[in-house]
Parts: structure tokens; C-alpha cells; sequence
């Protein structure tokens, strides 16, 4: 997605070299089938999700009256935009809010027949007025009930945090009956059912093990047009994949970045024209910078092999210096991203549908002896498939090189002088 208007976040390419463990350079690293720490994470996970899911299936049921009462104040508001009384039939005259609304359709019936009889424009904007003020308290009805919701979930404290690392995780059955000793609670009964992996709503596995063999894949996304985002900047413009290896989450993005010309400084500004250069991509909107950037997203909190660096590239590392892309510390402060410049070789192999990997490494302290290449040993390795790749690639490289991504962002927000670009 279009970030408009984000920083340009730095490159994260540390001076690494590399060389195969094998004698033979052609020979791919070895990995582990499975990280040796990946038990140990996902146990700890298992029985740290027990109470976070039992709160939020608590809270869940405390704010289901609100969602729903959220729901009908839409379906009001729907059936006044369509004057359709029989979308809410019947309304709950005990309800003032609805009994507004009765009052609204029987108001609205008889200004209806007195302007098709009269043709007077003084009944059509009485009728027009009344319905805004209609759908004004319509909207303060469904503001009060956002706002009861957001302070309810907000006495939660951390819970929302919590969660992210928790909803929608497959869990390991043993540490949550463990820790469901003498507990009750959706994610509970649902473990000591014992039916199938899951149940309605969780899904299981047996040893943590197991969590390894699950593996989902999405192809390569078909890109948009520039389009406005529901936050008001903009959105669309990208292509990308997803990778999901039991609950670890990779994600990758060819995205169209986007900046306001004003907000870099000159040297900055300069580097997004040159790599456009470099690309031969032609962009003459002059209120803006922009380039082709590659978005990573890892959702990974703790290594899970004593890897030191994970890598982004292409084959099978037995040429690091022409197959690595990107690198980045194993840190464990938690879920790594990264957003920087699409390098023109990259571009050229992903258009051809050269297949991404991320392999996570380690890689021994210390520097290397002079002339020879950093040795590191690899944990794991996550493939992500070229399904879809070669068109989306190459129909987003064409759309910025065309001019067309230009005209689209002209029309999305205009110059303040008519013919300035």
C-alpha cells in the first residue's frame, strides 16, 4: 500500500558477507527442520494466551449489546437514505430512538404527497431538513455508542497489546489445559473438548512441533490505481504475498512511496530522483518525491534458533553478495518491519518471477580473516511462493513508468495552480 506521505525509513543493509558452510559454494546452507527454540516459544505463548483470550471473550460478550445497537442505528440510517420502512420492520416504538424514526417515515409520508401535489420547494427543503436532522441524531446515537465502547475497552488497560500476539493464534493443547486448571472460559472448554484440532472459535495442535508442518501461502495480489485510504491519504498502488509457518507471519510488499517534495531535505530529494533515473521511470509531478519500495513485515518477538540476522534474497545463498537484498538484526524487542528503495536488480528479478526467501541466520562474533567471507550458519528458511508474481510486478512497474500513476495522483489531490505538476 501507498504509505503517502510517510518518512522515507533508512536501508537496513548491514556490511555482512557471507559464505556457504559446505566446502562447495553451489551447495545451499543447511537448515533445521525445526528451530530448537520454537517449543519453548510456543508453549510460553499457549499459556500466556489462556487468561488474554478468556478477558477478551469476557469482554467480548460485555460489548456484544453495543455492537449490535451499533448495527441497527446503521440499518436506521440505511433505511432513511433508501426511504424504505420495511428494512427495519417493525421498529420498537418503546425505543426513543426508534420511535424518532416512526415518527421520521409517517412526517417524511405527508411531506412526500404535499410536494407532489403542491410542487412547492418550501415543503422539499422542510422535507430534506428533516431528514438530515434525522440522520443527525442517527449519528450521534452511533458516536455515543463508539464512545461507551472505546471507554469500556480502554479500562482494559494493555489488554489490546496483549492480544496481537493471540488472536487468531493455533495453540498447543497441553499448555493451555495446563493452564486452564481450575479455569473456565471459551478457550477452555473448547481445549478439553478434544474434537478435531479446534473448535468454533480456536484452533490446536497436539505438540508445538506441529506448528511447523502448517504452512499457508498467498499468491502475489493484483495491483490497484492510486485510490484515496479510508484515513484520508492514499492507498493502493502495491502488490504483494504473504507466508504464515504455524503462527509466524511474513509478509512482503512492492509499494509505491510517496512524499510531499516540501518534507525532504535537498540531498534526500535528490536520491529518490536519481533511483528514478537509475529505473528509467519518468515522474514529473514536482510537489512530490517517490520511488518503488519493498515493505517487510516479520511477525516473529524472539528468535527461535539463536539466529543473529535475518535475510531477505533471492536463491539458495550460495552467492550472498549477489542474492542478498536486505538484512536486519534478530533483536527480540518484538515484530521486525522495514520499508526502503527497491534496488533496480531486485526490481528486474522479481519481475521475472525470481522466488524471495527469508532465511534467518547465525552468525558468529568477531571479524572475519582478510580476504575471506564472514561464515554463518542458517536456522531456518521461509519460501515464499512467485504464484502471480511476474504479472503483478510488472503491471505495477508499468503503471508508475507510464505516467499514469502521475495523472492519477494530479487527479487524487490537485495542484493549487491549475497546470502546476
Amino acid at each position: 500500500m501507498s504509505r503517502g506521505f510517510l518518512s522515507l525509513v533508512p536501508l537496513l543493509l548491514l556490511p555482512v558477507l557471507l559464505t556457504a558452510q559446505e566446502p562447495e559454494p553451489s551447495e545451499p546452507i543447511p537448515s533445521e527442520p525445526v528451530p530448537s527454540e520454537l517449543a519453548t516459544s510456543e508453549l510460553e505463548r499457549s499459556r500466556t494466551c489462556v487468561p488474554v483470550l478468556t478477558r477478551l471473550a469476557a469482554l467480548e460478550a460485555e460489548l456484544d449489546p453495543l455492537a449490535e445497537r451499533a448495527r441497527r442505528i446503521g440499518s436506521l440510517n440505511q433505511a432513511i437514505g433508501l426511504e424504505d420502512r420495511e428494512r427495519v420492520a417493525p421498529l420498537e416504538l418503546g425505543d426513543p430512538l426508534e420511535a424518532a424514526v416512526d415518527r421520521w417515515f409517517e412526517r417524511d409520508e405527508e411531506l412526500a404527497l404535499a410536494y407532489a401535489d403542491s410542487g412547492d420547494d418550501a415543503v422539499l427543503a422542510e422535507r430534506n431538513a428533516a431528514r438530515q436532522a434525522m440522520r443527525d441524531q442517527l449519528r450521534e446515537a452511533f458516536e455515543a455508542v463508539n464512545a461507551q465502547a472505546a471507554e469500556r475497552m480502554e479500562a482494559e488497560g494493555e489488554l489490546g497489546e496483549m492480544a496481537q500476539a493471540c488472536d487468531g493464534a493455533i495453540l498447543v493443547r497441553s499448555a493451555v489445559l495446563e493452564a486452564c486448571e481450575g479455569s473456565a472460559g471459551p478457550v477452555c472448554e473448547e481445549a478439553r473438548s478434544r474434537e478435531g484440532v479446534g473448535g468454533d472459535r480456536y484452533r490446536f495442535v497436539d505438540a508445538p512441533e506441529d506448528l511447523w508442518d502448517m504452512e499457508q501461502l498467498r499468491p502475489w495480489t493484483d495491483p490497484s490505481p492510486l485510490l484515496p485510504s479510508p484515513e484520508g491519504g492514499l492507498g493502493g498502488a502495491q502488490t504483494g504475498t504473504l507466508l504464515r509457518r504455524g503462527n509466524l507471519t511474513f509478509v512482503l510488499s512492492l509499494e509505491t512511496l510517496i512524499q510531499d517534495r516540501s518534507l525532504v531535505d535537498d540531498e534526500e530529494a535528490a536520491e529518490f530522483d536519481a533511483h528514478l533515473d537509475e529505473l528509467g521511470i519518468e515522474f514529473d509531478d514536482t510537489r512530490f518525491v517517490m520511488t518503488p519500495a519493498l515493505a517487510v513485515a516479520l511477525d516473529i518477538t524472539t528468535p527461535l534458533g539463536g539466529e543473529t540476522h535475518y535475510l531477505l534474497h533471492f536463491g539458495d545463498l550460495s552467492d550472498p553478495l549477489n542474492q542478498v537484498f536486505w538484512t536486519v538484526p534478530a533483536s527480540g524487542n518484538g515484530p521486525i518491519q522495514g520499508l526502503f528503495p527497491a534496488p533496480g536488480w531486485v526490481l528486474l528479478q522479481l519481475a521475472q518471477g525470481a522466488e524471495v526467501s527469508l532465511t534467518a541466520v547465525q552468525i558468529p562474533e568477531g571479524e572475519p580473516a582478510e580476504g575471506q567471507g564472514m561464515e554463518a550458519e542458517a536456522v531456518f528458511t521461509l519460501e515464499l511462493t512467485s504464484v502471480g508474481q511476474m504479472p503483478a510486478v510488472t503491471t505495477l512497474l508499468s503503471y508508475m513508468a507510464s505516467g499514469d500513476l502521475a495523472e492519477d495522483l494530479a487527479r487524487l489531490i490537485p495542484p493549487e495552480t491549475p497546470g502546476e505538476r
